[in-house]
């Protein structure tokens, strides 16, 4: 109990905030406990639940995906993905209209729009859906859909404990730190990968419950898929101390090639928008072509590890290599592009580990005497590619130093990561989930004050006074019009419609009134401002922001949409600055609720 004083009786009371604040750390401990265990579980339901539609469709559950597809006619190859395509077309069209697959980026949209909140069945139609995909031929990762699905359990427990939604981004983060640490089997890149692509920061005191989930996750992993990491690396070593330079210059090479593949996923979107497919036909459409590329390079289908795996232990040739890179990352682009699900993590390490792979070979035949194993190159490309493409460094380099537990490789993979991560972020500046976000008008560089703007529309705080001013109104007239109102905003109309022509500003008026040479011959349309700029009553606060300051002036006129153009509203300067200043505050307050206490 906290003692406080009445402030009219000057009586002591007990308060039960202190008691309420302190067991708020035993709270979070408890649902880290519960969400490790779900969405561990979760995590391992996913993998069993691709692998048995996999079984469904190839008639084989295993990674080996390009030696067990060989056995099967091409026709077979082909057909899987468009049956696939099929479902999901219908899926979408007639159980879930209107929504779409789900992943990563939706998880930031949640926690930094909905205060971290998730909706159940939407979440659900797009794990099936991603599980289709990946057991179906489609090409994409499977870490995205899992990272989902378990900030999806963590948020649904804390709705349904109707917990302050200030603890959801540490619930959240709890959830994704299991699922990513059950995936990999790499419980510290799992925490962090946490902090740094959800949370956003390192420094936070919710460091214990994402520690225990993690680890939780981990454990639950070992004990149903066993104790061993998602690629089983060689062992490889740095010849000489002179390849930092080539591998600095693969880094270069890297952040080149993430940034071909963030830009791949929009144009393949916007390329099969223009041919006008049908939603329920496009998956469909797009497993056609998905099938016609696998029944050549079976390595894109599903996540691809089997072939990235291959390329970490060098079995690849340089052609073949350079094939992979480009096949991968048009058959990712399809996937995407046709409405199917899945996630960018496997595509950015299986095109990581080619490009890694054929850089090696190439140095290889350049300076023979000096280039390590072309595997250890692989392994330093997947890396790169994968902490530019993913904008997660740190996690990146913490994964691969748990595969392989080698600390001068991690010094190698730093260095790449390093150049990789400087180049993209220079020239492009967003990760692939930040640039999705972006497409949605959800820019996570911004301020959060200037975010919540962004949702905030201009009906909410125009103001509805007005005098509206007939174009042909004299001076003599708008002269009785000021001595009778005490208002400033006069914007001129259509005297029958009331269609919107343009504002006048009170000086104007004075001008022609009270000037040295006053001109009681002028009309009001005389006086308005030629292309005065107009807001709509859905325009969002930030934008008519950045509008009114660009305009400079104290004002701006709302009309509908409409063909008519009739004016509904004034929105002033001073009631922007105002929302704009409580959106400042909230912000604060949201920073401080993440501070559990």
């Amino acid at each position: 109990m906290a003692v406080s004083e009445n402030s009219r009786t000057g009586e002591k009371i007990l308060s039960p905030i202190r008691t309420a604040t302190s067991s708020t750390p035993v709270k979070l401990i408890v649902c880290a406990i519960a969400i490790g265990l779900l969405a561990g579980y979760g995590a391992v339901g996913f993998r069993i639940a691709i692998a048995e539609i996999q079984h469904l469709f190839y008639g084989f559950n295993s990674h080996d995906v390009v030696s067990q597809v060989a056995d099967l006619p091409w026709w077979h190859i082909m057909g899987v993905p468009v049956i696939a395509g099929l479902i999901i077309g219908l899926f979408w069209k007639f159980i879930l209209p209107g929504q779409r697959a789900q992943g990563v980026a939706d998880v930031i949209e949640a926690v930094i729009v909905n205060r971290g909140k998730m909706k159940l069945i939407p979440g659900l139609g797009a794990l099936f859906v991603s599980a289709l995909t990946l057991g179906g031929g489609g090409s994409s990762g499977r870490e995205g859909p899992v990272v989902h699905f378990c900030a999806l359990i963590a948020s649904q427990l804390g709705q349904r404990m109707r917990l302050p939604s200030k603890y959801y981004l540490t619930l959240i983060a709890c959830g994704v730190s299991s699922g990513v640490a059950a995936s990999f089997n790499a419980p510290i890149a799992g925490m962090f990968f946490a902090l740094e692509v959800v949370v956003g920061s390192l420094a936070t005191q919710a460091f214990a419950p994402i520690v225990i989930a993690s680890v939780i996750g981990t454990v639950i992993s070992r004990i149903y898929i066993g104790d061993f990491p998602a690629f089983i690396i060689p062992r490889y070593e740095i010849v000489t101390l002179w390849e930092f330079p080539a591998i600095a210059l693969l880094g270069a090479v890297a952040a080149l090639v993430s940034l071909i593949f963030i830009w791949s996923i929009k144009f393949s979107e916007q390329t099969i928008d223009r041919f006008h497919i049908p939603e329920v036909l496009r998956p469909a459409a797009g497993g056609l072509v998905l099938g016609g590329i696998a029944v050549f390079f079976p390595h894109i289908i599903g996540v691809g590890y089997e072939a990235t795996d291959n390329a970490l232990k060098g079995n690849y040739p340089l052609l073949l290599l350079l094939t992979l890179i480009v096949v991968k990352t048009i058959a990712v682009g399809i996937t995407f592009g046709s409405r199917f699900g899945g996630g960018f993590f496997s595509p950015a390490l299986f095109i990581g580990a080619m490009t890694g792979g054929a850089f090696g070979l190439i140095a290889a035949t350049a300076f023979p005497q000096m280039a390590a194993s072309h595997g250890l190159y692989a392994i330093i490309g997947m890396s790169a590619v994968a902490a530019s493409v993913l904008g997660a460094p740190i996690s990146t380099i913490l994964i691969v130093f748990e595969l392989t537990g080698d600390y001068k490789i991690s010094i190698a993979v730093m260095v790449a990561v390093s150049v990789a991560t400087l180049i993209t972020k220079h020239l492009f500046g967003r990760s692939i989930w930040q640039t999705q976000l972006l497409n949605r008008n959800v820019d996570v560089n911004e301020s959060r004050a200037l975010r919540a703007l962004s949702f905030r529309q201009v009906r909410g705080i125009m103001d509805r006074e007005f005098i509206e001013v007939p174009k042909q109104t004299t001076m003599q007239e708008l002269r009785k019009i000021i001595s009778n109102t005490n208002h400033d905003k006069f914007v001129v109309v259509e005297p029958e419609t009331h269609e919107f022509i343009g504002r006048i500003d009170y000086s104007d008026i004075k001008t022609g009134l009270f000037g040295d040479e006053p001109r009681e011959n002028l009309t009001a349309l005389d006086l308005v401002h030629e292309n005065s700029p107009v807001l709509f009553p859905d325009t969002s606060l930030k934008s008519a922001v950045e509008i009114i300051e660009k305009a400079g002036i104290d004002h701006i006129p709302v009309i509908n949409r409409a063909a008519e153009r009739r004016l509904i509203g004034i929105l002033h300067h001073k009631d922007l600055l105002h929302a704009y200043n409580a959106a400042l505050l909230s912000a604060q307050d949201d920073a401080r609720d993440k501070v559990f206490r």
